[in-house]
């Protein structure tokens, strides 16, 4: 069984959004945990390239995964990632 579940996921994105957005969903936290793995994955590739680490967010360091996944589901169930939706078009 992966820790953190899914509900425990959930959780962690429901504190850290806004009052006036929708509950997340499965897909929401998929979307956020994935593109914080990202962001993660592109941070310690630019450490290896000496190159500027501006535009890259570095992962906290309070968990002992060492896959970038873990890390941001990690994230997301503490609350620690924060997210907004684009607004639907109509």
């Amino acid at each position: 069984m992966n820790r953190p579940t899914i509900d425990e996921i959930l959780a962690g994105l429901s504190s850290a959004s806004d009052e006036d957005m929708e509950e997340p969903n499965r897909y929401t936290a998929v979307m956020v945990t994935a593109k914080r793995a990202r962001q993660i994955n592109s941070y310690y590739h630019s450490l290896g390239e000496g190159g500027g680490l501006d535009g890259f967010i570095p992962p906290p360091v309070s968990t002992l995964a060492r896959n970038y996944l873990s890390i941001a589901m990690a994230e997301a169930a503490r609350g620690e990632v924060a997210y907004r939706m684009r607004p639907t078009r109509q």
